[in-house]
């Protein structure tokens, strides 16, 4: 009940954050350049805006029980189930922002919600000491890409950055102590202090300045599962760098989760 808690607030706070960003960056407009006077109103804006701030504070309250969900549990469990998100997220976008959410992006969260039911179903293996050895993701960069599909590509690779290094940074640093609030103390200074925590928020950082970039081009409930990518390269790194057992069931609930985000994600094409 605990874990089904802890991930639960996970989604939400995630969601409500990417519906506070994207409330946000309609309000600013489109970005079209990356000119030294764009790029200046663009950080001005983002110091300013009152829906920015709201959807940064919900988005890093999301991140801090992000890493006492992986603390708990593992990488390749928390991320498919994370991904829930993707159908709440179109349904807010829907109730909040007005956005058209088309047939096939219902389909699709039809779909997402059957693999993280899936996926909700398997066991947790118990975790083995991850190896020494860095796990370098690469994927060739095509120039005839749409702009919109470039960004989604830089993201994804800056967030599964953040999020094997951020996952091997807690393993190293150990699970949450739960009540005790002197060891919650030495617990958050040693996560601030850690070196592959400091390289996953550099990518997270990067992930979501692209991000809010993605915001003010396209509606939400079309940039957030198109950012889906990511999961495939971060389940690569908690199986083969945090050395992860990923079963055939949780393999199983992935694909209907990558087929909703497909789904999603193509009428942009």
């Amino acid at each position: 009940m605990t874990n089904f808690c802890l991930l639960l607030t996970l989604v939400v706070t995630q969601v409500l954050g990417d519906i506070w960003l994207s409330r946000g960056m309609k309000l600013f407009g489109e970005v079209e350049s990356f000119n030294l006077l764009r790029i200046t109103e663009l950080l001005f804006y983002l110091l300013t805006n009152s829906w920015i701030w709201l959807g940064v504070i919900t988005l890093a309250f999301s991140m801090l029980i992000y890493l006492v969900s992986v603390s708990r549990l593992d990488l390749s469990y928390v991320l498919p189930i994370h991904s829930s998100s993707y159908v709440l997220n179109a349904l807010m976008a829907w109730l909040i922002l007005q956005e058209q959410v088309s047939f096939n992006r219902w389909l699709a969260a039809i779909l997402i919600s059957i693999g993280v039911f899936l996926v909700s179903l398997t066991p947790q293996s118990p975790k083995s000491k991850p190896p020494s050895q860095v796990l370098l993701f690469f994927l060739p960069l095509g120039l005839s890409l749409p702009k919109l599909w470039l960004s989604v590509i830089i993201l994804a690779l800056a967030d599964t950055m953040g999020d094997v290094l951020t996952a091997k940074g807690v393993q190293q640093i150990g699970e949450f102590p739960g009540k005790s609030l002197k060891k919650t103390r030495v617990w958050l200074v040693s996560l601030m202090s850690n070196p592959l925590m400091l390289g996953g928020i550099a990518g997270y950082t990067t992930a979501f300045l692209t991000f809010v970039c993605l915001l003010s081009w396209a509606d939400i409930s079309l940039v957030r599962p198109a950012t889906a990518m990511g999961y495939i390269f971060s389940l690569l790194g908690a199986r083969f760098w945090l050395q992860e057992k990923i079963s055939f069931r949780r393999f199983l609930g992935i694909i209907p989760i990558g087929l909703g985000m497909v789904l999603i994600a193509l009428p942009s094409f």
